[in-house]
């Protein structure tokens, strides 16, 4: 029956077509725009104390000693670049993922450092040198109790860390498990229940065989795993097929707290805060874009929506596993020959009272459909298209929101619209 939900989705996939689409700015006149330089998947965009905030991989991605990389403070209203915060030596300097806590930025570099900038006078509190790259959004919690928030992170290849939030000291390394490529964000949540939240990410470690299933290895050493904010010591581990590169993503199920896990071969495991399976489903292959679980309990990945509680589970003879059944409708946008890497944002951005799921491609579409999947519209992006995920908020505080769009041009982007609606899910791994 699993297999069924696969087969669903590839039907739906191979029959989508694509119109000509109207520009964006028919539905939502253009604000400002602003260079900044390339962005991925992974870029996080903050608003902070009336500045948006947003790192930069620069003019390109494989640049060394580009001008630029780093991260920018923009002006909500003009899109004025206010600050600049770049690290004070040559090299690939890549930003990426950011965090900000007590007024500190905090950001990692493809230059193997990992910094802390005060927010207040722009200059550098510490750094801390690693082994290699920091993709990912750090994590920011007061794992060591002195009432100042300290960071983590993973270094692509070579495991987890967190800092000191004053001084960059260590507090803890787990490298037990290996951060790949992936270089997924950790969720933040208190699974032990000792007041300090702890991290779930994803990463790889030992096989557990050697066996061949079809056409790939019965197992890679591929984990989704929980780490104790106090101490980097493993909470729980659940094997996964395949590489990560989504977000884990938490959400209440009947009073219940869950997380959803997805990787990058489509396996989605739905599981308690202690790490046990509750059901599993297959979604098909090359998963970049984040799983969400909306409040009118809709899964929506990327341009799919479909009802997914416990309503709509079942169970086999066969198969001890729930399964989506027969009342999981999955419904999905049309698309062809679209990437889409993004995970999508939910908010009411059409001001009609209900929530709109918003996504991007990286070929210059910006998309808009119910939280069932159900498509509402298609437009085009004035620049080439995006990998980052969207920011949705009245960024101008004019009580009507933005939407605001890294390009792979370089440019951001700052979209008006006339909705005084609602955010559930405003920006991609937001504070």
């Amino acid at each position: 029956m699993v297999r069924r939900t696969v087969s669903l989705l590839a039907v739906v996939g191979g029959m989508l077509t694509c119109v000509a689409q109207k520009p964006m700015t028919s539905q939502f006149p253009l604000q400002w725009k602003t260079q900044i330089g390339v962005t991925t998947y992974r870029t996080n965009m903050l608003f902070h104390k009336g500045l948006m905030y947003i790192g930069s991989n620069g003019i390109s991605r494989d640049n060394r000693n580009d001008k630029l990389d780093g991260v920018y403070a923009i002006d909500q209203k003009t899109g004025a670049v206010k600050a600049t915060y770049k690290v004070p030596f040559a090299g690939d300097d890549d930003v990426t993922g950011i965090s900000i806590a007590d007024n500190k930025l905090f950001f990692g570099t493809d230059n193997y450092y990992f910094f802390c900038f005060d927010l207040a006078t722009g200059q550098e509190l510490w750094k801390y040198p690693l082994p290699y790259d920091v993709e990912s959004a750090p994590a920011t919690e007061d794992f060591n109790g002195d009432g100042i928030k300290d960071v983590a992170f993973s270094v692509e290849g070579y495991g987890f860390y967190a800092l000191n939030g004053q001084d960059g000291s260590p507090i803890w390394q787990q490298d037990s498990i290996s951060s790949h490529n992936g270089n997924v964000p950790s969720l933040l949540i208190d699974i032990n229940g000792d007041g300090v939240k702890d991290l779930v990410n994803a990463g790889r470690g030992t096989a557990n065989s050697d066996e061949i299933n079809g056409f790939k290895m019965a197992h890679y050493g591929d984990y989704h795993f929980a780490l104790n904010g106090k101490t980097g010591g493993l909470l729980w581990l659940r094997e996964t097929g395949a590489g990560v590169h989504t977000a884990p993503f938490t959400y209440t199920e009947n009073g219940q707290q869950r997380i959803a896990l997805l990787d990058s071969y489509g396996e989605l495991q739905m599981v308690d805060l202690n790490g046990n399976l509750l059901s599993r489903v297959n979604l098909g292959y090359g998963w970049f874009s984040s799983p969400v679980m909306t409040r009118d309990q809709h899964l929506v990945v990327g341009r799919y929506g479909m009802l997914y509680n416990d309503s709509v589970l079942e169970y086999s003879e066969d198969n001890s596993i729930p399964y989506p059944g027969d009342k999981a409708v999955v419904k999905s946008v049309e698309m062809e020959d679209q990437l889409l890497s993004a995970t999508t944002m939910i908010a009411d951005v059409l001001g009609k009272g209900s929530m709109q799921a918003i996504g991007v491609t990286e070929q210059g579409l910006l998309f808009l459909m119910k939280t069932d999947g159900t498509e509402l519209m298609k437009l085009k992006l004035p620049g080439k298209g995006a990998e980052a995920s969207v920011f949705v908020a009245d960024v101008d505080g004019d009580g009507k929101l933005e939407i605001l769009v890294a390009d792979l041009d370089g440019y951001l982007y700052c979209f008006s619209t006339n909705s005084k609606g609602k955010v559930e899910l405003g920006g991609f791994k937001t504070n």
